[in-house]
């Protein structure tokens, strides 16, 4: 956990960045991230009935809390035990992305538009057609 592996006996490396813990973002409770997941699940049938786009942002609000973990963030940086760069800046929305496994541009404030580009998936109803959801 210290960013120093031994792969075998005498292959030591070392690998500072392999367990990000807060750094780089890496545990900040992004909303866009929360969206990224719920497409997940809803991708995968576990959500398995369409839902507007504005449920994905209502959702990730009501259980993603990036305001606790900045407000933490600020005590740690006032304590001296943390710098403020390590933190981010805004509790909002990331920009459309692409840098995914996928490579299919992400953009949380259209996750059904995301949706719509697999051709796997998403078996049952799916579509908007008039208001109205259609097979």
């Amino acid at each position: 956990m210290n960013g120093t592996f031994e792969y075998e006996k005498g292959d030591k490396r070392s690998l500072p960045d392999f367990n990000t813990f807060f750094r780089h973002g890496a545990s900040y409770p992004s909303y866009s991230s929360a969206v990224w997941y719920l497409t997940q699940l809803r991708r995968w049938g576990m959500i398995n009935e369409y839902k507007p786009d504005n449920w994905y942002l209502e959702t990730a609000k009501k259980v993603y809390r990036p305001d606790i973990y900045l407000a933490a963030a600020k005590e740690l940086v006032a304590e001296g035990k943390a710098k403020a760069e390590d933190f981010p800046a805004d509790t909002g929305i990331k920009p459309s992305q692409n840098f995914f496994i996928d490579k299919i541009p992400f953009d949380a404030n259209k996750p059904n538009d995301y949706l719509a580009k697999f051709p796997i998936g998403l078996k049952g109803k799916q579509t908007v057609s008039g208001g109205k959801v259609v097979d």
